[in-house]
């Protein structure tokens, strides 16, 4: 049984956060969800409960905003890792980290499962001025993508972690490009490989009203 294991940390997402759930909730797989709310102060709470969506609270301090340019990498870091061990705790073959403004298309959590890979991404474009995604290869974005899975040096937001990643000792930390970053770089370290499939672009909610899909190169 492909068990997976969904989680985020999340705060005053209430603008999304339905969205980002029922497209979860719609995936046909087995799975759990746990999420840890920190210092929310909208209704992001009773749209978890709502959902009945497992979760606990970790209020970090308010010192740092959520929005963009706003988030402390540190704070982050600590809370993915906390979810790292509710997961080993769990049963699950694979940990699906995802963050709340991602609206995931239909089977696509199946077709990362398929794929096999240590840890596989889909595209989601970062940026609504920039070329600028979650495929990075030598410290730089990838441009463009053709369809497929490429093998990546850093990906985030929106990936599947085969659980002997996670056993190995891989963990979040404080990084100035992102939790995420130093998560990949410790994985390449690893032996681990790095995909990302171009197949499945979810919708990235950069703002409200502000929705982003990555598009692939011209044929």
């Amino acid at each position: 049984m492909n068990n997976v294991f969904i989680g985020s940390p999340v705060r005053n997402r209430a603008w999304v956060l339905e969205r980002h759930l029922h497209s979860l909730q719609q995936q046909a797989i087995q799975k759990q969800f746990k999420y840890i709310l920190n210092d929310s102060e909208d209704q992001t709470e009773i749209i978890l409960q709502n959902h009945h969506i497992p979760y606990e609270t970790h209020n970090m301090g308010k010192a740092y905003g959520h929005l963009r340019g706003q988030y402390s990498y540190a704070h982050l870091a600590k809370l993915r890792n906390r979810l790292l061990e509710e997961f080993l705790k769990s049963d699950c073959e694979y940990l699906f980290s995802v963050d709340t403004d991602i609206i995931i298309p239909p089977h696509s959590l199946q077709q990362l499962i398929y794929n096999d890979k240590d840890i596989c991404a889909m595209l989601i474009r970062n940026h609504p001025q920039i070329k600028a995604h979650n495929a990075l290869i030598h410290g730089r974005h990838v441009p463009e993508f053709s369809k497929g899975l490429i093998p990546v040096e850093c990906t985030g937001a929106v990936y599947l972690i085969k659980r002997q990643v996670i056993e190995a000792g891989v963990r979040y930390a404080n990084h100035a490009s992102g939790e995420d970053a130093a998560f990949c770089e410790h994985a390449k370290v690893l032996g681990f490989n790095l995909f990302v499939d171009t197949r499945l672009r979810p919708v990235h909610v950069y703002a409200e009203g502000v929705e982003l899909v990555a598009q692939l190169a011209a044929s």
